[in-house]
C-alpha cells in the first residue's frame, strides 16, 4: 500500500507542477490589476494609465488601474506585497518604495523582501516653484530670504514623508536653508497654496505643475535633476547652480509580490521594454514630463531602488523627519 500511496503522491505532484508550468507558459489568461498607491489624477496615476493601455494591447488582456491611496503609498504597497504572487496584481511603484523603510518602522510588510522589481518606466525630476508675483526670481533669492527671515518663508508639501516633503528637505538641507513646513493633505492643495500666496515655495514633481509653469501661474527656480530637462530648457538644474546634493528624482516603474515566478516577471519585463519603444507612447510620456528609461530591466530597476533607499535614509535622518 505504501508504494501505491507514493505513486499517487508523485502523480499529484507532477500534475501540480504541470499545471503551474502551463499557467506560467500561458500567462496572462485574465485581466491584470496594477495598483497605484495614490488618488487618481497625479503624475504616477497618469503615467500608469498610459502604460496600462499600451500593455493591454501588447498582452491582449485588460490591464486595470486600481487606486489604493493612503500613508504616502504604504497602503497600496501593502496590498500588493500580500497579494497572490501569480502576476495578476502588480504595484505601480515610485519613490515611496525607497522612502518607506526609513519613514515607517512598524509596517506589516517589508518593501525590500516582500516586493520585487519588474520594470522601470520613467524618471521624473522635481522643480522648485514660487508664486510668480513674489520677489523671488532665482534660487539665490530664495536662499537669501530664508536666511533673512525664515519664519516668514512657508514651504508647502503633500504631507509629512510625502515625495514633495522629502524633495523639499533635500533642497533645504543641501542649501542650509530654514523655513516653516506646512503639510497639506496631498500635492494638489500644496501647489494651490503657492499659487494663492498662502505658501512661498514648494518642490513638486515636474509633470504635476508643468501646465501651471507654462501658463505663468507658477515660477520655476530650478529643477532637482543632474542637468536641465527638455520640457524646461531655460530653467537651471540644482547641480548647475552648485547644489548637487539637492538632486531629488522621482521615478515610476513596476513591482510584483515576492515569489512571483521568474518566467512571469520576464514576460512583463519584456512586454514593457517593447512598449516603451513605441514612438506614440514615448511622446505622451515625455509630454507629461517623464524621462523614459532606456534600460528598463528588472535587474537595473532593483539596483536603482536599492541605491535610492540608502540615499533617502540619509535625508530622513538629516532632516529628522517623523512620519505621521
Amino acid at each position: 500500500m505504501q508504494w501505491i500511496r507514493a505513486f499517487l503522491a508523485s502523480l499529484l505532484l507532477l500534475g501540480t507542477l504541470s499545471s503551474t508550468s502551463w499557467a506560467q507558459d500561458n500567462y496572462p489568461q485574465r485581466p491584470i490589476k496594477m495598483i497605484v498607491p495614490y488618488p487618481p489624477g497625479g503624475t504616477t496615476d497618469v503615467i500608469a494609465r498610459n502604460i496600462a493601455q499600451a500593455l493591454s494591447e501588447k498582452l491582449s488582456v485588460s490591464v486595470i488601474i486600481e487606486n489604493k491611496a493612503g500613508a504616502a503609498g504604504v497602503i497600496g504597497m501593502a496590498a500588493v506585497a500580500k497579494a497572490n504572487p501569480d502576476g495578476y496584481t502588480l504595484l505601480v511603484s515610485d519613490a515611496s518604495i525607497a522612502t518607506a523603510p526609513s519613514l515607517y518602522k512598524a509596517m506589516t510588510f517589508d518593501p525590500v523582501k516582500d516586493l520585487v522589481a519588474v520594470s522601470w518606466f520613467v524618471t521624473v525630476p522635481h522643480v522648485i516653484v514660487v508664486n510668480p508675483n513674489s520677489q523671488i526670481h532665482t534660487l539665490s533669492d530664495l536662499i537669501s530670504l530664508a536666511k533673512k527671515d525664515p519664519e516668514k518663508l512657508y514651504f508647502s508639501s503633500g504631507g509629512i514623508g510625502s515625495p514633495l516633503h522629502l524633495a523639499g528637505e533635500a533642497v533645504r538641507t543641501s542649501t542650509e536653508m530654514k523655513w516653516v513646513h506646512v503639510p497639506y493633505k496631498g500635492g494638489g492643495p500644496a501647489i494651490l497654496a503657492v499659487m494663492s500666496g498662502d505658501a512661498q515655495v514648494a518642490v513638486p514633481s515636474l509633470p504635476s505643475v508643468l501646465p501651471q509653469i507654462e501658463g505663468g501661474k507658477l515660477r520655476a527656480l530650478a529643477v532637482t535633476s543632474p542637468s536641465r530637462v527638455k520640457m524646461l530648457p531655460n530653467v537651471a538644474s540644482v547641480t548647475e547652480l552648485g547644489y548637487p546634493n539637492a538632486i531629488a528624482m522621482g521615478w515610476i516603474g513596476l513591482h510584483a509580490p515576492a515569489g512571483t515566478p521568474a518566467e512571469i516577471i520576464r514576460k512583463i519585463e519584456t512586454a514593457t521594454g517593447e512598449i516603451l519603444k513605441d514612438p506614440a507612447l514615448r511622446t505622451r510620456l515625455t509630454e507629461q514630463g517623464g524621462d523614459i528609461v532606456s534600460d528598463s530591466t528588472a535587474a537595473t530597476y532593483a539596483t536603482f531602488v536599492s541605491g535610492q533607499t540608502q540615499g533617502w535614509e540619509k535625508v530622513v535622518k538629516a532632516a529628522d523627519i517623523k512620519a505621521e
